[in-house]
C-alpha cells in the first residue's frame, strides 16, 4: 500500500540503504570558497573544474589580502611578523568570505537590469577592496625609497623650524616684517629688555642735556664776543657796538649781560651733569652687553630644546607618513607613478576576477539546477506550511466542537438540576400547606 505523504515502503527502504562513501575530492576545498552546493554539483560533474578554478581565484585573492595586511602591520609595528600573522590570516579569511558572498549573490535567475545593477554594485565593492589591498603592498615595495624621502623632508622641516626660531627671536631689535612668528616667539628673559629701556631713557636725557649745554655755550660765546668787541675796541657796527674801546657804559652793559647769563646758566654744572650721564650710559652699555649675552644663551638653549623636541617627534615613521611620501615621490618620478598605478590596477583586477569570471561564465547548468532546487524547496516548504496550518486548524476545530458539546451537556445538566429543585420546592410547599391545614381546628 502506498503512503501518500511518504511514498511506498520500497522507496523508504531504498532511502534507508546506506550510500557508499566517495573518495575525497582535492578540489572540494577550493570549491567551498565559492559557496557551491556539492549535492547539486554532483548532477553536473562537468562544472566542477570551473568552480574549482573560481575557488582558486578566491583563495589567491585572500592570500594577497593577508600578505598586504601583514606588510602594513610590519610598517605600523615593530613586533615580530609571527605575532602579526594571525591578524593577517583573519583578514584573508574575511576577504575570502566577502568574495564568496559576492559570487553566491550572483547565483539565480535574475536577468536584465536587475542582474546588471547587482553586478555594478558588487564590482564597486570589489574595486574598493582591491585598492585597500594594493596600497599597503605598494608602500611595502617602495619602503626604502619612501623612508629616504621622509628623512629628507624631515631634515628640511627641522632646518626650517630652527631658522624660523632664529628669525623670530633676534638678539637685537624685533622680528623682521613679513615673517609669521605666531608660534615661534620665545622668552629670553626681561633683564636685557629692562636695561635697553633704561638706556633709551638715559640716552634721551643725555641728548637733551647735551643740546641744552651746546645752546648755552653758544649763547655764552656770542655774549663774550660782543663784550670783547665793545670793551676792547674794534670797528663800529651800527646797532651792535659803539667802536669806542674802554670800560664805558656799553661795556658795562655787555659785562652785566654776560654775568647775568653765566649766573643763570651754570655751564660747569651742566658739563659735569653731561659727563655723569655719559658715564652712567657707558655702565648701562656694559650691563646691556652682559644681559644680551645671557639672553642669547637662553634663546639658544630654548631653540635647541625646541629643535630636539621636533626631532624626537620624528623618531618613528608611520603608515600615513609613507602614504604622503608616496604621493611626493610619484610626483617626482614618472616611473614610480607608473609602477604605483600598475600595482593598483593589478590588485583591483585580481579582486574583481571572481565576479568577472562568474559573469563571463554566464548562467551555467549548475545555476539552472540550483534555481530549480530553490523553487522546489520553496514549493515544498509552502506545501508543508499549508499542511501544518490545516492540521493545526483541524485540531482546533475538533477541540472547539468538543468544547461546544461539553458546554451543551453542562447546560442540560444545569436545566435538569433546576427542574428537580423546582419540583422539590413545590412538594415541600404542598407538604407544609397540608400540615398547616391539618393543624387548624375544625368548625362545625
Amino acid at each position: 500500500m502506498v503512503d501518500i505523504l511518504h511514498g511506498s515502503k520500497a522507496a523508504q527502504q531504498h532511502r534507508r540503504r546506506p550510500r557508499r562513501r566517495e573518495k575525497p575530492d582535492p578540489g572540494m576545498f577550493l570549491r567551498r570558497f565559492t559557496g557551491v552546493d556539492e549535492k547539486i554539483l554532483a548532477s553536473v560533474p562537468q562544472e566542477r573544474s570551473r568552480y574549482t578554478s573560481l575557488g582558486g581565484i578566491v583563495v589567491s585573492t585572500a592570500l594577497i589580502a593577508g600578505t598586504s595586511l601583514l606588510g602594513a602591520l610590519t610598517l605600523l609595528s615593530q613586533a615580530s611578523p609571527l605575532y602579526l600573522l594571525p591578524v593577517a590570516v583573519l583578514w584573508g579569511l574575511i576577504i575570502a568570505n566577502i568574495d564568496r558572498f559576492l559570487i553566491t549573490s550572483l547565483t539565480g535567475d535574475n536577468d536584465g537590469w536587475s542582474r546588471w545593477g547587482n553586478l555594478l554594485i558588487r564590482l564597486a565593492l570589489a574595486v574598493v577592496i582591491g585598492v585597500f589591498i594594493a596600497e599597503p603592498l605598494t608602500l611595502k615595495i617602495f619602503q626604502e625609497r619612501l623612508d629616504r624621502q621622509i628623512m629628507v623632508e624631515r631634515d628640511q622641516a627641522i632646518s626650517l623650524t630652527e631658522s624660523r626660531y632664529k628669525q623670530c627671536n633676534p638678539l637685537k631689535g624685533s622680528a623682521p616684517a613679513g615673517v609669521d612668528c605666531a608660534d615661534f616667539i620665545l622668552d629670553g628673559g626681561d633683564q636685557a629688555l629692562a636695561v635697553e629701556g633704561n638706556m633709551t631713557q638715559r640716552q634721551s636725557v643725555l641728548s637733551a642735556a647735551e643740546d641744552r649745554l651746546a645752546a648755552d655755550m653758544k649763547e655764552e660765546g656770542r655774549l663774550k664776543g660782543r663784550r670783547d668787541r665793545e670793551c676792547y675796541g674794534g670797528r663800529r657796527i651800527p646797532n651792535w657796538t659803539t667802536g669806542v674801546p674802554g670800560n664805558g657804559p656799553e661795556c658795562r652793559v655787555r659785562n652785566n649781560e654776560l654775568n647775568t647769563f653765566t649766573a643763570n646758566h651754570d655751564i660747569p654744572r651742566q658739563q659735569a651733569e653731561v659727563a655723569r650721564l655719559r658715564a652712567e650710559l657707558g655702565s648701562l652699555a656694559a650691563d646691556r652687553a652682559s644681559a644680551e649675552t645671557e639672553r642669547a644663551a637662553a634663546l639658544s638653549k630654548k631653540i635647541t630644546e625646541r629643535v630636539e623636541e621636533r626631532k624626537r617627534a620624528y623618531t618613528d615613521i608611520g603608515l600615513l607618513d609613507r602614504w604622503e611620501a608616496l604621493g611626493t615621490v610619484a610626483g617626482q618620478s614618472g616611473m614610480v607613478d607608473f609602477a604605483h598605478w600598475l600595482l593598483r590596477v593589478i590588485f583591483v583586477l585580481l579582486d574583481c576576477m571572481p565576479i568577472i569570471s562568474k559573469m563571463l561564465n554566464g548562467r551555467t547548468e549548475y545555476d539552472r539546477l540550483l534555481t530549480q532546487e530553490l523553487r522546489a524547496g520553496s514549493a515544498c516548504h509552502e506545501a508543508e506550511l499549508n499542511f501544518t496550518t490545516r492540521q493545526r486548524t483541524g485540531e482546533y476545530e475538533i477541540r472547539l466542537r468538543e468544547e461546544e458539546r461539553r458546554l451543551k451537556a453542562e447546560r442540560g445538566r444545569i436545566d435538569r438540576d433546576q427542574r428537580v429543585d423546582e419540583a422539590s420546592r413545590d412538594d415541600e410547599i404542598d407538604r407544609l400547606a397540608r400540615t398547616f391545614m391539618s393543624s387548624m381546628p375544625t368548625h362545625r
